[in-house]
């Protein structure tokens, strides 16, 4: 295979993947095309006061029903309190990301690797295969990129949970996880490193995008 057909094919993968996504979950379509502009910019607020102080934000001081609209666009999720806003995630689970100055708790493989890019700062992910339990380690730059060392370290699969999605925490993101390539045999839908960084972060550059035009 030429080195051209294979660029074509991975893009051709990427491109799928995305488009699966945004499907699966429209949330840029629904921000934009959905949320009234009070909600649109309670939105921003969120991911600002994320971006600022690397916790997740209480709900006292935002607008609820903005709040509320966007709880039902499925933008955001309120557990006691806090606000998760994907990528960003309020709990603890199986996926972290070290940062200079926090460590967060993701909710997908595709979220972890969004991160740097999106805070802007390098980062460590350590999380464990998803078919083996083996412990995988990744170390990105501030923006986005892999080490070279790293590219074929793992996959990222993409495994169906729901027969509809309806939430994103509970739907979508619990199949899109990390494994190792020995231990990818059978799964209908794997994404190289590479691939999959490139889909996290064409997803979320709507994100990128909201916080460039308010802080310019």
């Amino acid at each position: 295979m030429s080195s051209k057909t294979e660029i074509n094919a991975d893009s051709q993968r990427v491109l799928a993947a995305l488009t699966g996504l945004h499907r699966a979950y429209p949330v840029e379509q629904r921000i934009s095309n959905e949320a009234c502009d009070d909600t649109r910019e309670t939105y921003l607020a969120v991911l600002l006061r994320w971006i600022h102080t690397g916790v997740a934000p209480l709900t006292d001081g935002f607008d609820r029903e903005s709040l509320d609209e966007l709880a039902a666009l499925d933008a955001v999720f309120i557990v006691d309190g806090q606000i998760g806003c994907p990528p960003f995630n309020v709990a603890q689970t199986d996926i972290q990301v070290h940062c200079p100055h926090e460590t967060l708790h993701v909710l997908s493989a595709l979220d972890a690797l969004a991160l740097p890019r999106l805070l802007r700062a390098p980062a460590t992910i350590e999380t464990h295969c998803a078919m083996s339990g083996e412990p995988i380690s990744l170390t990105l730059t501030q923006a986005g990129e892999l080490r070279s060392a790293d590219m074929d370290a793992t996959l990222v699969a993409f495994q169906k949970v729901a027969n509809e999605v309806a939430r994103y925490t509970f739907d979508l993101a619990p199949g899109i996880r990390f494994v190792l390539p020995q231990h990818s045999a059978g799964l209908r839908q794997t994404l190289t490193l590479g691939e999959a960084s490139a889909v996290a972060n064409a997803f979320y550059s709507f994100q990128r995008r909201l916080i460039k035009e308010a802080m310019p």
